[in-house]
């Protein structure tokens, strides 16, 4: 088999966060999610087939073996058994806690199928990524996205709502704990994982009505709550994760300070050092602003809601 095929695909930032699977074989979580792509946070990936090996390139370096092995378990999965070569490359750090995950695996399987003349529709897509990086699973559909089940559903188009996320980099380099390794501790060790699951069921319709609603207050509020109680839950894990730094704390009182000053700003924070502030457009560049003043931030990106994951290039 030959062909080949290039895609881009954006990661996404959860407002109502994934942390726990039901199944690990299958990428099944818990409790739903909520999500928005992000338009600054870009990864495109090409895949070629045939060749004589599987080979993988992130960012222009040779994958891990591990790293190699999750991308040649999806093309198994998509019924794509020819050797593969695949580039795929991201404007924006990887391995970071800023899912690069999902766009990196949701790009992967839009150009793969292409690449081998498969047409599948964006659930199939969707169901197809998740098992790559289950937060890919919104990745494919972009926008607002929903992820209960096997695959995620768009909700709300990007143009749905003009907020702006403002993301303020607070680290460089890889995590210490990958997010799949954090989840896991978490469900077998936290005392409070099955409470933050159950606040997760509640705060999903709740957070789709308050989208719908465009009710920023409401919705920066929620986010802002489940991200915390999140990271509760990873600190009470045996033994703790802690994926904050001295400028995640930072970030967290400015953007509360900031809503004492009559600006309408929320925060959410990944499995990562780094802060997303969801806030208005108007005020964007102000949040903005007063984030990168903020010692040990290394970089701000200020983003809009983005699509979903799209071929740009070859397919069959």
């Amino acid at each position: 088999m030959s062909g080949k095929a290039t895609a881009i695909a954006y990661a996404n930032i959860a407002l109502v966060k994934y942390w726990g699977k039901r199944d690990e074989a299958l990428v099944l979580p818990e409790a739903g999610s909520l999500s928005v792509a992000l338009d600054r946070l870009q990864t495109t990936t090409t895949v070629e087939l045939g060749g004589a090996r599987d080979e993988l390139l992130l960012d222009g370096r040779p994958a891990s073996p591990r790293e190699l092995q999750r991308a040649r378990a999806l093309l198994d999965a998509a019924g794509i058994s020819s050797p593969a070569r695949i580039d795929s490359r991201n404007d924006f750090p990887t391995s970071a806690g800023l899912a690069s995950s999902a766009s990196g695996f949701a790009a992967l399987a839009v150009a793969a199928c292409a690449a081998a003349g498969q047409r599948r529709s964006a659930a199939e897509l969707s169901a197809l990524a998740r098992l790559g990086s289950g937060s890919a699973a919104r990745s494919v559909p972009g926008g607002w996205a929903v992820w209960e089940g096997e695959s995620a559903e768009q909700v709300a188009p990007p143009d749905h709502w003009a907020v702006r996320l403002v993301v303020a980099v607070c680290a460089a380099g890889p995590k210490e704990v990958g997010s799949r390794d954090g989840m896991r501790a978490s469900r077998e060790s936290s005392p409070y994982h099955a409470a933050w699951i159950e606040q997760c069921r509640r705060d999903l319709p709740e957070a789709r009505r308050l989208l719908r609603a465009r009710d920023l207050a409401g919705l920066g509020a929620l986010a802002e709550r489940n991200a915390l109680r999140m990271h509760a839950d990873a600190l009470a894990a045996d033994p703790p994760i802690l994926y904050w730094q001295p400028a995640t704390v930072a970030c967290l009182r400015r953007v509360r300070a900031l809503r004492g000053e009559g600006v309408q700003a929320w925060a959410t924070i990944d499995a990562g050092p780094h802060l997303v502030a969801l806030c208005t457009e108007a005020q964007a560049g102000a949040v903005a602003a007063a984030l990168g003043a903020i010692d040990g931030v290394r970089e701000v990106l200020l983003c809009a809601p983005a699509g979903g994951a799209r071929l740009v290039e070859g397919g069959r």
